[in-house]
C-alpha cells in the first residue's frame, strides 16, 4: 500500500509552505502526493454569468501552475486534483484514504491576524487522518 499525503494548494504563501513540507515528508516516506485545489462557483444572481466548464479549466490550469512553481521537477509522484465544492469538505473527502493531510495555517482569507484559518481548523477537527498544519516561516 502506498503512503499518500494530501496537501491543500491555494497559491498562498502558507499553502506553498505546506506543499514544500509535504514534499520533504513524501521523500522520507517514499510517498505520493495528491495536491488538491477546491473551488466553488461564485454566488451571483445573474443566471449564466459564469461558465462552469471554463471555471473548471481555469482551476485545473491554476493547480498545475501552482504545483509547477513550487516543484518544477518532482522527485515523488504528484497527482493534481480539482474539487468543486466547499473547500473544507473537499479536502476532508480527498483525505479519507490518505495517511496525512497537510495544510497551510491560513490561506487567502482577508484576516491576516488569524493564527489558524477556518479551513485548517475545520479539517483538523473532522479529517479521518492526521492533519499537519504548516505555518509560513517569518510569521509570528
Amino acid at each position: 500500500m502506498t503512503y499518500r499525503i494530501v496537501v491543500g494548494v491555494d497559491g498562498s504563501e502558507h499553502g506553498n509552505a505546506a506543499l514544500r513540507w509535504a514534499l520533504d515528508e513524501a521523500l522520507a516516506h517514499e510517498a505520493e502526493i495528491v495536491a488538491v485545489f477546491a473551488w466553488q462557483m461564485p454566488f451571483i444572481g445573474i443566471p449564466g454569468a459564469f461558465d462552469r466548464e471554463e471555471m473548471e479549466r481555469m482551476c485545473k490550469r491554476f493547480v498545475e501552475e501552482a504545483v509547477a512553481s513550487i516543484v518544477p521537477e518532482p522527485r515523488v509522484p504528484i497527482t493534481r486534483m480539482v474539487a468543486e465544492g466547499d473547500v473544507s469538505a473537499s479536502l476532508i473527502t480527498a483525505a479519507k484514504a490518505a495517511d496525512m493531510l497537510v495544510l497551510g495555517s491560513r490561506g487567502r482569507g482577508g484576516f491576516a491576524g488569524l493564527k489558524l484559518g477556518s479551513v485548517s481548523q475545520e479539517c483538523a477537527q473532522h479529517a479521518a487522518c492526521p492533519v499537519v498544519i504548516i505555518k509560513q516561516l517569518g510569521d509570528s
